[in-house]
């Protein structure tokens, strides 16, 4: 992944340097071109719509695995890649403002839904992802039939979240909002080295620092989510691994306890680190059963 994508005489092109005319990709109320990813019911008419939502420094293609079950049950499934991630234009790790994330996602969401009208739509998120469906279910309560949390950033630690480390981060931010400040542990993933090592080399994910202002960006959404937990109406499944070190297990059920709706379930696994879908089998079989079972149970 790189800076901001060049231009020529056929158009933008990716980071990488493919020309979007190639691709799917939506252009967001900004002008930014984003690379998306559908994964079609080949055998039926979609019963239902699916929208992934990643997280930092990674890219939507790597959820090849629950998005081709969840189209094996008719559901239709698409993403794409943030601002700053994978194919998308952006400057990685950064943002100026979190909620330019929530609009790319209702941009889209909105696109599929009159798309495909009548039929449910759903959103999962990962991580950063999780924090983004949430604030995106917020804004919109009645878009969604239903909200998939997986590790979602809705607390900071406590040890990270002292009055002078807020001060420090937020005029660092201010004054160098892209100095890089600090870097995704990958072995704090997932205990499977196999995936570890995926994620390790895979081109299109990020595996630079993060920017200084996203890290403050990243703080103030999850301070929204703690204030407005209680008018969080849509109906949730929570997942968390008891072993995450990345996102608070605290956070997930901070949230889950004050949800203002009746249809939510929290499920924690033990043993499992911060991305449950990237997890050891039968581990990660489980959760994308949990996954697939909840959705068509609700279509």
């Amino acid at each position: 992944m790189s800076a901001d994508s060049g231009t020529s005489v056929d158009g933008p092109k990716t980071p990488q340097g493919v020309f979007y005319s190639k691709l799917p990709h939506l252009v967001n109320s900004t002008g930014q071109y984003l690379f998306c990813k559908y994964w079609e019911p080949q055998e039926q008419t979609p019963r239902a719509l699916l929208m992934i939502v990643h997280g930092l420094a990674e890219h939507c293609q790597r959820y090849e695995e629950i998005a081709t079950e969840l189209s094996r049950e008719g559901v239709l499934v698409f993403a794409h890649d943030h601002v700053g991630h994978g194919q998308s234009q952006g400057y990685p790790a950064d943002i100026e403002n979190f909620d330019k994330y929530v609009q790319d996602v209702l941009q889209h969401a909105d696109k599929m839904r009159g798309a495909h009208p009548g039929i449910p739509l759903f959103i999962f998120g990962q991580s950063m992802g999780g924090t983004i469906s949430t604030l995106a279910s917020l804004e919109r309560p009645t878009l969604f039939a239903g909200v998939i949390l997986s590790a979602p950033g809705i607390m900071v630690a406590p040890e990270s979240d002292s009055r002078w480390q807020r001060f420090a981060a937020k005029g660092l931010a201010f004054f160098a909002p892209r100095f890089g400040v600090a870097k995704i542990n990958t072995h704090l993933l997932s205990r499977d080295p196999v995936k570890v090592k995926a994620i390790e080399e895979d081109p299109l994910a990020w595996h630079g620092r993060i920017c200084a202002r996203w890290g403050v960006q990243f703080m103030g959404a999850m301070e929204r989510i703690q204030r407005e937990a209680t008018t969080f109406r849509t109906p949730l499944l929570a997942l968390h691994g008891d072993k995450d070190k990345v996102a608070l297990l605290d956070g997930t059920k901070f949230l889950y306890e004050r949800a203002t709706v009746a249809d939510k379930q929290l499920k924690i696994y033990p043993g499992l680190y911060h991305e449950p879908l990237f997890e050891l089998d039968p581990d990660a079989e489980r959760v994308r059963r949990d996954i697939v079972t909840w959705v068509t149970e609700r279509i």
